[in-house]
């Protein structure tokens, strides 16, 4: 649903009322933001965010506490161009293709200033968009309150 129901907040950032909402502060505190630092706590801001289980000792995302933000990466990429000698043994892998640009041929005889071109392109191995995103459905997150 796109509004958050009775008895949730939407997790939003919003700052709100640590007395009005005395249970969820006791459980979250200032987790999230500590609101005015006097009278409001902040709420979760799970808005457009991927959210990733607490690895809570697990070792697969170790040294992160509860509700730490982390940025995006992209995972590594690589390839190689190799054998480069103007004579057709080059080779590309992985992100790497290479096309020749032009080809002068004097006689029999092919001279090594030939032109080529090295390009990059990750879509070469994976799937790509204008973003780096996991698998994901739009959801309203919302705190039990």
């Amino acid at each position: 649903m796109s509004t958050a129901p009775v008895g949730w907040l939407k997790a939003n950032g919003a700052a709100v009322s640590r007395i009005l909402y005395a249970n969820l502060f006791a459980a979250i505190g200032t987790t999230f933001g500590e609101g005015d630092g006097k009278n409001t706590f902040n709420l979760p801001d799970l808005r457009g965010e991927f959210l990733r289980g607490w690895d809570d000792g697990r070792g697969v995302d170790s040294g992160r506490t509860l509700g730490m933000f982390q940025v995006d990466t992209v995972q590594r990429m690589t390839g190689e161009v190799g054998n480069i000698t103007f004579n057709g043994d080059d080779y590309a892998t992985g992100v790497f293709s290479r096309r020749l640009m032009s080809h002068i041929q004097i006689g029999t005889i092919t001279p090594l200033t030939g032109n080529f071109k090295i390009t990059f392109d990750s879509a070469a191995v994976a799937r790509t968009s204008a973003e780096t995103r996991p698998r994901n459905t739009a959801l309203l997150a919302c705190i039990k309150i």
